[in-house]
């Protein structure tokens, strides 16, 4: 959900959706859960941005 919300321009209602019809409030809490993780741990952060270069070449 998070490299969704970062590669594309989807409300979060859409994006729910197509994860499955989840609720706008349960994309959210994923956002933030990665956000968290992505600030805690350092490999997580590199391998998210190493996720994001590969999406978007």
């Amino acid at each position: 959900m998070s490299l969704t919300k970062d590669l594309t321009s989807l409300s979060l209602p859409a994006i729910g959706e197509a994860f499955g019809g989840r609720d706008h409030t349960t994309v959210m809490h994923g956002i933030k859960a990665v956000a968290k993780l992505r600030q805690e741990d350092p490999e997580v952060a590199q391998d998210y941005e190493k996720l994001l270069l590969l999406i978007q070449n």
